[in-house]
């Protein structure tokens, strides 16, 4: 019985650990794509800087995206876009908290 539980802490850190390792490496790519996706196909977005990444709670994360939109009927510069998403990075499912 002591050998099954002295398990569960390097279980937890196991999970722990594969959650964040996931996290860092999809998170950022699923809020870029869904930021890009968000203005629609005709619209240019450029300089996307995700300007913030973090933990939240598993499986979810924080990021923080903006960038500069250009509508195509624009003649002039475009207008800065951000937003704060929470993502699920393994499903690739994104909650909008904020935009602007």
């Amino acid at each position: 019985m002591r050998r099954a539980f002295a398990r569960v802490p390097w279980l937890l850190f196991a999970v722990l650990a594969a959650w964040l390792a996931i996290g860092l490496l999809r998170a950022e790519p699923v809020a870029r794509d869904y930021f890009t996706h968000a203005h629609g196909g005709a619209a240019t977005v450029e300089n996307v800087e995700v300007t913030g990444l973090i933990p939240l709670f598993p499986p979810l994360w924080g990021v923080a995206i903006d960038g500069e939109v250009r509508e195509p009927q624009m003649t002039g510069p475009g207008y800065m876009s951000a937003m704060l998403l929470v993502v699920e990075p393994i499903t690739g499912l994104v909650f909008v908290i904020g935009a602007g």
